[in-house]
């Protein structure tokens, strides 16, 4: 794991990249531009923003799509460490919207999806840290390890100074050849809540929605039993869908099929899109589109969640949240803390 670290920090050219699928043995580090995905190509990494118009503002430095193979690239076995680490010292935290705003946003929310114009949106807050140094990606990436055995890890860091990172719970799909497999994961709650219709409520529109996408692209579909997964402090709702993709179908139409899900955007889809853009009063840039590996025999692609973006001395956290009947602003508002605490957790004062 270590030697992963240090292969990125001695590395000389950018992009820089680290991929740890949820689930895998493997970890993967690579730095410096190759040709992208071709025929008989090496493993290629990247990504997607969550829209082509997304990528403006902090995100300015990064284009709608980016997929490279790197010309100098590491693999190894993976394992859990805990390393001692701390953020420089917090100057400042902005938060956007502040909860003023959110409460009017999720009212409004609620409203449209009263009067039918919506079944559900998840509505997101970016929240800025602004520190008294520079700070070190790799070291931020590194103090997330321990949540590799239950997420994917990722670094795509395009600079010395602008890096995006994360440790992600949820998977856009997984390709074995012609087999694919995805999952609904929403709803949100910590060890001491019950479920309750609202949670509900949440994972039955992504799972209606991958049933619908999954007729589309597949044959022989099944579907797993319910679980609950884990994330920290934090459990989820969880159901995998498999299938054989049909002969015509690529990862290129996956991407445009499955992306956003429910988790991400919302129902019905564009309208859910089209509300976003209005009201959110930042750009999603990279956060919540898809991120992860891409080959010709397997394709094993991550929902961008639970990340940073880290330019210089600022890191931008992004989390969102489904708002269907039965939300409150305030319980939301809650609940976006409690995706972003495991960075606030190395802050010091």
């Amino acid at each position: 794991m270590t030697s992963l670290f240090n292969f990125l920090q001695d590395g000389r050219q950018f992009p820089k990249i680290y991929w740890k699928s949820r689930g895998s043995r493997y970890a993967f580090a690579g730095y410096g531009a190759g040709l992208g995905v071709e025929k008989n190509s090496p493993l290629t990494f990247g990504g997607h923003a969550f829209s082509p118009q997304s990528c403006q503002g902090i995100w300015s430095p990064f284009p709608a799509s980016l997929f490279f193979s790197p010309t100098s690239m590491k693999q190894e076995l993976w394992e859990s460490t805990k390393l001692p680490f701390a953020l420089p010292k917090l100057i400042q935290r902005k938060d956007a919207p502040t909860f003023d705003k959110w409460w009017m946003m999720v009212n409004d929310a609620i409203e449209k999806i009263e009067k039918d114009h919506l079944k559900k949106v998840v509505l997101a807050r970016q929240t800025t840290l602004i520190f008294d140094g520079k700070i070190d990606p790799l070291q931020v990436l590194r103090m997330l390890t321990p949540f590799g055995t239950e997420t994917s890890l990722f670094l795509l860091q395009l600079d010395a100074d602008t890096t995006f990172l994360g440790a992600t719970p949820e998977k856009l799909f997984h390709r074995q050849e012609r087999k694919i497999t995805s999952e609904a994961l929403a709803g949100t709650k910590d060890q001491l809540e019950e479920w309750t219709s609202k949670e509900s409520s949440e994972i039955e529109a992504v799972q209606v929605f991958l049933h619908e996408k999954f007729l589309k692209c597949c044959h022989d579909i099944q579907w797993q039993a319910p679980e609950q997964k884990s994330f920290g402090n934090l459990n989820h709702l969880y159901q995998s869908i498999r299938g054989d993709l049909k002969d015509e179908v690529s990862d290129q139409e996956l991407f445009l099929h499955l992306h956003p899900t429910p988790a991400l955007g919302g129902l019905p889809k564009q309208a859910a899109i089209a509300y976003l853009s209005q009201v959110e009063p930042f750009h999603r840039g990279w956060y919540g589109g898809p991120f992860g590996m891409v080959s010709p025999q397997e394709t094993d692609m991550a929902v961008a969640i639970r990340c940073a973006l880290i330019r210089g001395n600022e890191m931008h956290l992004f989390a969102g949240t489904g708002i269907v009947k039965g939300s409150r602003a305030e319980k939301e508002w809650e609940e976006l803390d409690r995706k972003i605490a495991h960075y606030l957790r190395f802050i010091h004062d």
